[in-house]
């Protein structure tokens, strides 16, 4: 089991912690850029300063970064991973990541499931009438 390192926000964070229960990942941090997040516990993790980042990638030997902010950032941020050493990324930016052949990237887009989940419905609906 990999340990993962984990970018807050909102519904992936959800996302994201769930993952730490019952399927042998272990949620080692949390970085956000927001101060007012910085400090507060997240089922018995401090969310940390992004700053704290490389030094806590390189003491802790995390191998899978969860990527779960806005698109804008996640270019930069899946930039600064690579560089600490991270060998995958769980994206959940709406944006696909350009990283070296050695790191492996998993993209989760949820407004594509949210888009089948609708189109299923509407067959649904078709077929009942």
């Amino acid at each position: 089991a990999y340990p993962q390192l984990v970018y807050p926000a909102d519904v992936a964070k959800s996302i994201i912690l769930s993952a730490h229960h019952g399927s042998g990942f272990i949620v080692e941090g949390i970085f956000d850029i927001d101060k007012n997040l910085q400090g507060k516990d997240v089922r018995g993790i401090k969310v940390q300063p992004i700053e704290n980042i490389e030094e806590f990638v390189k003491t802790h030997d995390i191998d899978i970064a969860v990527l779960t902010i806005p698109k804008e950032g996640a270019v930069k941020a899946a930039e600064v991973l690579v560089k600490c050493g991270i060998k995958a990324i769980w994206n959940f930016a709406h944006v696909d990541l350009n990283v070296p052949d050695n790191v492996v990237v998993e993209n989760v887009h949820l407004s594509d499931s949210l888009m089948k989940l609708s189109y299923g419905l509407r067959q649904l609906e078709c077929e009942e009438r």
